[in-house]
């Protein structure tokens, strides 16, 4: 499309996507799938719904789980083309093999629910939490914080209660629980100083909210070993932030005196509670057509996580749309987490 929305020529986005997507799906051959948000341009989609059931399609007819959440520009565009993100959800949720949920009506957001991923067989008991989370769209303060919303004090308190039940009933039948999250806009955390980089790119700066509401706490206090994000198209690194020890009384007390809602991102903030490693932060890299990836000899491409649930590790890799051989390998492959336990980068 022109500067004025007037289409120009045949669009080849969506075949070029919806190949390399099929292309993996054949490959991989996935027991569940995530859509990490932005499945949707809505701002020059023609036909939101449409756009829905193409992507939907890919796993359906081959009897593949998929979970979703929204991103940044699901929901823009005109009133005639537009379609909230409520409306997109309850049309997601109700389609055959989606596991997706609107989540609980009191708090932020549309989208935060989780789902429990069964051990291996014979066991009835759920060996794996994922949680989905809606990170929302622009700053509702640009004026103080300039670029992308955050993570609500309401979805916190859901999370971490929510976090609270499982644990206490998954360690009367696990032996090793591992949670993951997963969410569209990355978290401060992911660009802090001092972090461990490890595997892909970081080709652009991390557009995190310039407010940090502290969700990396909660997560590593609920023992999440790894959380996922899209938004940033050309990077597709996981990062770890360093080993910390626990604070002091007094260092509590200071962080207590903080508002309620979080504060500014202060880049060399030792935001953990719990000493030790963890959560790994990885980006999954831009794998659609209709937006910007296609520069400095980055390729389109999706990340791939295998779960051992008996072992207790996790491996993550990337898949490539392009080129030669480079598309039939994996990229950057890590082991992230061992045991149960987050591990130091790991190159397989």
């Amino acid at each position: 499309m022109d500067e004025n929305g007037e289409v120009k020529g045949k669009c080849e986005a969506d075949p070029r996507t919806l190949d390399f997507v099929a292309r993996i799906r054949d490959d991989e051959k996935p027991d569940m799938v995530v859509l990490s948000g932005d499945q949707v341009n809505g701002d020059t989609a023609p036909d939101v719904q449409t756009a829905i059931f193409k992507i939907a399609d890919l796993f359906i007819g081959h009897n593949i789980p998929y979970a979703a959440i929204f991103g940044n520009h699901d929901d823009e565009g005109p009133r005639a083309t537009h379609l909230s993100r409520e409306a997109q959800m309850s049309l997601l949720s109700s389609m055959p093999y989606s596991l997706a949920q609107p989540g609980p009506p009191e708090v932020d957001g549309v989208g935060n629910y989780y789902v429990e991923v069964l051990a291996s067989s014979p066991s009835h008991h759920p060996a794996l939490t994922l949680y989905f989370l809606d990170t929302h769209s622009y700053s509702p303060d640009e004026h103080q914080y300039r670029g992308y919303d955050w993570i609500k004090p309401t979805q916190i308190a859901w999370f971490k209660n929510t976090a609270n039940k499982l644990k206490k009933k998954n360690d009367k039948y696990s032996r090793i629980h591992m949670n993951l999250a997963f969410i569209h806009i990355p978290l401060p955390e992911y660009a802090m100083d001092g972090n461990i980089f490890a595997g892909g790119d970081f080709r652009e700066p991390s557009t995190a909210p310039g407010f940090n509401s502290h969700f990396y706490e909660a997560l590593k206090d609920s023992g999440v070993v790894a959380v996922g994000c899209g938004h940033d198209h050309v990077n597709d690194n996981c990062a770890l932030r360093p080993e910390l020890k626990k604070r002091s009384a007094e260092g509590q007390e200071k962080r207590e005196e903080k508002p309620a809602l979080g504060d500014k991102m202060t880049i060399d903030d030792p935001a953990p509670v719990k000493s030790g490693l963890g959560p790994w932060m990885c980006y999954a890299g831009g794998s659609g057509f209709g937006g910007y990836a296609g520069y400095g000899g980055y390729h389109r491409r999706v990340r791939v996580w295998e779960v051992d649930t008996n072992r207790g590790s996790i491996t993550t890799w990337t898949r490539l749309e392009c080129c030669g051989k480079d598309k039939e390998k994996r990229h950057n492959e890590l082991i992230i987490v061992d045991g149960g336990s987050v591990v130091a980068p790991q190159p397989v």
